[in-house]
Parts: structure tokens; sequence; C-alpha cells
């Protein structure tokens, strides 16, 4: 590996890029997920019947979010899609 790509590992371990995906790949849900969860009856249920790699997905795209006010709105559109059966509109 060059001396750049060194360079990007580094910068990526101290700023958390290098880590932020590996709750994703365990499939561990967030804590303000579940408590959105709580608000709408059946979703978690219904989020946990959905295969893994769309869970994976669906998490990958809230984890990725830039701003919390970002990141609230896709727990709150994840779990009340999900109360209602449906996963949000880019994973159907």
């Amino acid at each position: 590996m060059t001396p750049a790509g060194y360079e990007r590992i580094k910068t990526a371990k101290q700023n958390g890029s290098w880590t932020i995906l590996d709750d994703v790949e365990k499939l561990k849900i967030p804590k303000d997920l579940a408590s959105g969860f709580k608000n709408w009856p059946g979703a978690r249920n219904y989020f946990m019947s959905l295969s893994r790699s769309v869970r994976k997905s669906i998490l990958q795209w809230l984890v990725l979010a830039k701003r919390p006010e970002t990141r609230q709105k896709r727990i709150n559109e994840i779990a009340e899609l999900a109360s209602q059966q449906l996963k949000p509109k880019q994973f159907r």
C-alpha cells in the first residue's frame, strides 16, 4: 500500500469512519431506533422478520445519516412504515 493509503486509514480511524459500519454488520439495532419501534405497535417484529440483507441495508442507511435531524427523520420513517408492514420506499 502507498503512504497515501496508510494516511487514509489513519484518518478513518481517527474520525470513526473506519468502524462506523461494525454494528450494522452485526445487525445491532441502535438504541434510538429501538426507542422509535416502541412508539409503533408491531414495528420491531416486522423489522426483525425482514431478511438479513434488507435489515443491513436499512441500518446502513440510518447510520450514514450525517445530521441528527436526518437520522431522526429516518428513524421515524423506518418505525412508522414497519408498523404498516412496509419497508422505506427505496428498499421495496
